[in-house]
């Protein structure tokens, strides 16, 4: 419940933060064509591999200060799909993500500039996974595309052990190893 009382703090934030952008300026997330997937190698068998299927989020983007540009999205948890089906409840369960007591994770960039030469940006953002909140390099392109349209392809490399993911036993990275590889295909469209 923490994390979704976070949730609503920061969705009512970007609303009295976006008083003062124009509403042509807000870019809202197309959840049916976008994917968040991820990868977790493992040693000597298949990697995990899988994708958040409940997702949301939006960029607002400041035309008069530049630098005052922010990106929130948000990914809940029990949406995992993965190519080991049978362990999604050990994912789930307090030994790594404890779903019931933090349903979403939140990816925020707080605020960010984008260069108008370039299509390419590295962000430090915040990752919140349970009650852990650590920064993590963003990388992102971003591909215009059509009628107030964009493509947002987004990598993030994060340590697994910074948020306790796997306790006990399970926190050894020795079979599963420990940086996750997070990769989203985002479209979003003008507001």
């Amino acid at each position: 419940m923490k994390n979704f009382a976070k949730y609503i703090f920061c969705f009512i934030s970007i609303s009295l933060h976006t008083k003062n952008i124009k509403a042509e300026n807000i870019w809202i997330l197309d959840k049916e064509l976008s994917e968040i997937k991820f990868e977790l190698p493992v040693l000597l068998v298949e990697d995990v591999n899988g994708q958040f299927t409940k997702f949301d989020g939006s960029v607002l983007i400041d035309l008069k200060n530049k630098e005052n540009n922010r990106a929130l999205f948000f990914v809940n948890i029990n949406s995992m799909e993965l190519n080991y089906k049978k362990q999604k409840g050990l994912l789930l369960s307090d030994i790594f993500f404890d779903e019931i007591n933090f349903p979403i994770a939140i990816i925020d960039t707080k605020k960010f500039s984008i260069p108008e030469d370039s299509n390419s940006l590295l962000i430090d953002s915040e990752l919140q996974i349970k009650d852990f909140i650590n920064v993590v390099p963003l990388k992102i392109k971003i591909n215009h595309l059509a009628n107030g349209w964009i493509n947002v392809k987004a990598n993030l490399k994060f340590s697994r052990k910074s948020f306790e993911l796997g306790k006990n036993a399970w926190s050894s990275t020795m079979i599963i190893k420990d940086k996750i590889l997070l990769k989203a295909n985002l479209f979003l469209y003008k507001k």
